[in-house]
């Protein structure tokens, strides 16, 4: 039998486990995808949703209101992140270059992660959001909806249950 050298192993039960790009990522997307925090975004969403036109929004002049309420929903983010950060002591700036090569060695799963963030910045994306959560909304409340058509895309309204858009249950189904 060889002895165990103590030293080694004292240091090795004292010592963090460095984490890897994939291990921040992977816990971030948990800590994104948290229903509690998925709820908050959906209310806030609901609240303010009304005030979006129904109309495409190349046809609309966008009121400094819409910036102003793009830049609360960017920092409900962006928070989150934060949060996440410091929670978990990481130092992201010793991890972005391992996170950059993570996207590219394993883009799927840690993909949808990167898409909804950068979505999030996306100030014509969020107004499409929020016309969705407002058609979502009047179907709820009983109100007809106004038929929308873009030569992109169409926003209809709901006629029943299955036509009503459902909330993404994770980030990859927001992307």
């Amino acid at each position: 039998l060889k002895p165990i050298n103590c030293r080694i192993f004292s240091r090795a039960m004292v010592e963090p486990k460095q984490r890897t790009a994939k291990d921040v990522l992977e816990g971030l997307r948990a800590y994104m995808e948290d229903d509690d925090f998925l709820l908050d975004i959906s209310c806030w969403a609901w609240e303010y949703s009304q005030k979006f036109p129904y109309e495409p929004v190349s046809r609309w002049e966008h009121p400094l209101e819409f910036t102003k309420l793009h830049n609360e929903y960017r920092e409900l983010f962006e928070g989150r992140v934060d949060e996440f950060l410091e929670q978990e002591g990481v130092n992201i700036k010793h991890v972005l270059d391992d996170v950059a090569q993570e996207m590219k060695d394993n883009p799927g799963e840690t993909r949808a992660l990167i898409d909804s963030l950068a979505a999030s910045e996306d100030y014509l994306a969020f107004c499409k959001y929020m016309q969705q959560v407002r058609i979502r909304r009047d179907w709820a409340e009983g109100r007809e909806s106004i038929p929308v058509s873009d030569d992109s895309e169409t926003i209809q309204a709901p006629s029943g249950l299955e036509k009503v858009p459902e909330e993404p249950a994770t980030l990859d189904d927001m992307e």
